[in-house]
C-alpha cells in the first residue's frame, strides 16, 4: 500500500508544472486568482462548480499563485481516488489491481495533473462507493457524514455531479426493488438528516459564493440543467457515438480486457446466485456511465476517465486469472505497455494535439509570447476578436497589459490574430513574431514603427 502510495505521489508530482497553462486551465486558474485578490466570484454553469475555485484560491493564498500550485487541487483529489481504492481491499483481495489503472491509465494519470474538475469529481465518488459499502459492513455513522460530506464536493465541481449522485442513489432503489427488501434503516436515516444538513450548507455556501449570491444557488440547479441541455441540443464540442471506444481501444485497453474477461465470471455468479452487491454495484456503474457518455453529444477526452474508472473498478474484482502464471504474464505485459504509452503522453508528448487524448492544448510558444511580453518596456495591446487569447491573462495576471476584442490606437506592441495583421500594419505597426498559441491558432507580435 505504501509503495502504490509513493507511485501515486511521484508520477502526479514529477514536472507538474513543465507543460504550458490550457486554455481551460488558465481561465480555472485566473477566476481562482480573481477570487483571492477580489473576492469576486459568480457561479457560471459554462465554467463548472465553485469548489475548484474556492479550493485553489485557498492554495494560492498559502503557497502561492504559481503554474504548479494551480495544479495541485486535482493532484491532491487524485491522490485521495487511489487512498480510497486502495482501502477498498477490506472488501476484495484484488483491489489493489483497481489501483494500479488508476495509476496508470493514460486518460487519468494525464487529466489529473491538469486544473479541471473531472478527476475531483470521480475521485470523491470512489470515496462515496468506499463510505457506502463500509457503512453496509459496519453501520458506523462516520461513513454517512464522509459519505455525504464527498457527495456536496462532487456536486459543488461540476454539473455531471448530478450523475454520479443519481449513480449511487438508483442503485440502492434498484438493490431494494431486486432483493424486495423495502424496509427503512432508522438508525441510518438518524444521520442522514444532519449529514444531509451539512452537506446542504457546503452547497449553499459555495454556489451562493458565501451567502453574497443567492442566485447562485437557483443557477446550481434549474440554470444549470437548462445551460447544458441546451449545449446537448445545439452539438457543443459534438463527436460521432464511438468516440470514446475509439480512445478505449487506443489507450485503456487494459481495463476494456479486464471488463470482457470479467464478465465471464459475472454470468457464472448470476447462475450460482452468488453474486454480491458490490459486484452488481459495479457492473450498475459501468453500464450507466458508458450509455450517458457515448450517447451525450458534448464528449470531450477529459470525460473518458469517467469510464476508464467503472470498467477498472469491475474488471478488477474478477481479477483471479492473476494467481495463474498466464493471465499474470498478460496483465503485466498491458501494464507495463499502458504505463509507456501514460508516461511518454504526460511526460515526453504532452503538447502534442496529434493524440486523440490531448485536445488543443496551449503550446510552449504562449509561454515565449508571455515572456516577452514581460520583458518589453512599453505598452502592449493584446487585441483579438472574440476575446481569443486565453491563456495569455492568466500568464500577465501581474503586469499591466491591455486585452480587448476591439483595436485601440496609442500602444508600443500589438499582438493580434493572423485576420488582423492587414488592419493593424495600416494603423503603422511592423509585423515582428509568430508564436502558436495552440494548433490552427496563431498571434502576431506588431510594433509600432
Amino acid at each position: 500500500m505504501i509503495a502504490l502510495l509513493l507511485i501515486a505521489v511521484i508520477t502526479r508530482f514529477y514536472a507538474l508544472d513543465a507543460r504550458p497553462m490550457d486554455h481551460d486551465e488558465s481561465i480555472h486558474a485566473y477566476l481562482s486568482y480573481i477570487l483571492l485578490n477580489n473576492h469576486e466570484y459568480r457561479y457560471d454553469p459554462a465554467f463548472h462548480g465553485p469548489f475548484i475555485y474556492f479550493s485553489t484560491a485557498g492554495i494560492f493564498g498559502l503557497f502561492g499563485d504559481s503554474k504548479f500550485n494551480a495544479r495541485l487541487v486535482p493532484v491532491i483529489f487524485s491522490l485521495i481516488g487511489i487512498f480510497f481504492s486502495l482501502k477498498m481491499r477490506k472488501f476484495y483481495s484484488y483491489a489493489p489491481v483497481f489501483t494500479l489503472i488508476l495509476l496508470f491509465s493514460p486518460s487519468i494519470l494525464y487529466y489529473s495533473r491538469y486544473l479541471r474538475n473531472d478527476i475531483i469529481v470521480l475521485s470523491s465518488f470512489i470515496g462515496i462507493i468506499y463510505s457506502y459499502f463500509s457503512y453496509r459492513a459496519e453501520r458506523r455513522p462516520i461513513y454517512i457524514y464522509l459519505g455525504v460530506i464527498l457527495s456536496a464536493i462532487v456536486l459543488t465541481s461540476k454539473e455531471n455531479g448530478y450523475l454520479y449522485i443519481g449513480t449511487i442513489v438508483s442503485f440502492i432503489f434498484f438493490r431494494k426493488l431486486i432483493t424486495k427488501d423495502f424496509s427503512v434503516d432508522r438508525y441510518a436515516i438518524k444521520h442522514l438528516i444532519p449529514a444531509i444538513l451539512i452537506g446542504t450548507a457546503i452547497f449553499v455556501f459555495l454556489y451562493s459564493a458565501a451567502f453574497s449570491d443567492w442566485d447562485g444557488v437557483k443557477r446550481a440547479t434549474v440554470d444549470s440543467f437548462e445551460h447544458w441541455f441546451k449545449m446537448h441540443e445545439e452539438r457543443d464540442h459534438w463527436k460521432p457515438i464511438y468516440y470514446y471506444s475509439k480512445m478505449i481501444l487506443e489507450y485503456e485497453f487494459l481495463p476494456l480486457g479486464m471488463v470482457l474477461a470479467g464478465l465471464f465470471e459475472f454470468r457464472d455468479r448470476i447462475k450460482n446466485k452468488s453474486i454480491s452487491e458490490m459486484e452488481l454495484f459495479a457492473l450498475y456503474w459501468l453500464i450507466t456511465a458508458f450509455l450517458i457518455y457515448h450517447v451525450l453529444n458534448h464528449k470531450v477526452p477529459w470525460l473518458l476517465v469517467h469510464m476508464v474508472a467503472p470498467m477498472a473498478f469491475f474488471g478488477s474484482l474478477y481479477a483471479r486469472y492473476l494467481n495463474r502464471k498466464e493471465g499474470l504474464a498478460v496483465f503485466s505485459a498491458l501494464l507495463i505497455v499502458t504505463a509507456g504509452v501514460s508516461f511518454y503522453l504526460t511526460y515526453v508528448d504532452s503538447t502534442n494535439t496529434s493524440h486523440d487524448l490531448i485536445y488543443i492544448q496551449a503550446q510552449p510558444d504562449v509561454e515565449l509570447l508571455a515572456k516577452k511580453i514581460k520583458e518589453f518596456n512599453g505598452s502592449v495591446l493584446v487585441f483579438v476578436p472574440g476575446n481569443d487569447y486565453w491563456p495569455l491573462p492568466w500568464y500577465l495576471r501581474h503586469e499591466s497589459v491591455a486585452f480587448s476584442a476591439r483595436y485601440y490606437d496609442g500602444y508600443d506592441v500589438v499582438i493580434t490574430s493572423s485576420d488582423q495583421i492587414e488592419f493593424v500594419k495600416e494603423k503603422g505597426y511592423i509585423l515582428d513574431g509568430k508564436y502558436t498559441i495552440r494548433p490552427g491558432h496563431d498571434l502576431y507580435w506588431l510594433h509600432k514603427t
